[in-house]
């Protein structure tokens, strides 16, 4: 008996792909249409049933909504579905904050740079209540998740759809690496206010359209945060 090698495409798999060139190519976008089954089939030269399986497929994958006697259409993957799977990956092999820590700093202080470039009005009031929120908050638990909301808000300044969709995926890890950097920070009798007024200065240079400063100030927050982590994990 022939043994199939597993690692090779299958014939549906490689009809999904082509669905997804076939909508690039017809210039189909959000909430469009897709054509019917019959028309896929002739136009890829495979049976019904191979595309309704690819159709599944994409389905599946978030990137159509099938509909009961209508054609699927195409909708766009948020956050939510690589959250998922950035929970499940971390389920399977164990979570490695660091990781976490790693991916925020290479993604943070280009945030930071391109906040100070493009971030309006809204954006930076939304900033300053955040930045008011940590300065007003009690205890680590309340500071570790105003710092969350401080830093999300930077990215949703960056106006990168790319960058948020990525941070609001391993919120919940953020969320798990935050409160052990406050935790450390605190109980090293490190200074509160050293902490939080390095989130002023992070906000100050993106006020000023200063992308190099912001990105400095930034870059010295999450050193910070590293320490804290680092005290944290050797308490």
């Amino acid at each position: 008996m022939k043994r199939q090698d597993l690692r090779r495409p299958s014939l549906t798999t490689l009809t999904a792909d082509a669905v997804l060139d076939l909508i690039r190519d017809r210039g189909l976008g959000e909430g469009d249409a897709i054509p019917s089954a019959a028309e896929i089939a002739e136009a890829l030269g495979v049976s019904r049933t191979v595309v309704r399986e690819a159709i599944a497929e994409l389905a599946g994958q978030g990137l159509l909504l099938r509909q009961q006697g209508a054609q699927s259409v195409i909708t766009v993957p948020g956050s939510s579905q690589l959250e998922r799977l950035v929970r499940l990956r971390f389920a399977v092999h164990g979570s490695d904050l660091a990781q976490v820590q790693e991916l925020r700093e290479s993604i943070e202080v280009a945030a930071a740079e391109l906040a100070a470039r493009r971030a309006t009005r809204e954006d930076l009031v939304e900033l300053s209540a955040r930045l008011e929120q940590l300065r007003s908050a009690g205890d680590d638990d309340a500071r570790h998740r105003a710092d969350l909301a401080f830093h999300r808000a930077v990215v949703v300044a960056a106006h990168n759809d790319l960058m948020q969709m990525t941070i609001e995926a391993v919120a919940p890890l953020l969320d798990r690496l935050l409160l052990q950097v406050w935790e450390g920070w605190t109980n090293a009798g490190r200074p509160v206010d050293e902490l939080v007024e390095a989130h002023a200065r992070i906000l100050e240079r993106i006020v000023a359209s200063d992308a190099e400063g912001s990105g400095s100030a930034m870059r010295a927050n999450l050193l910070q945060g590293r320490s804290g982590a680092n005290d944290y994990l050797n308490a």
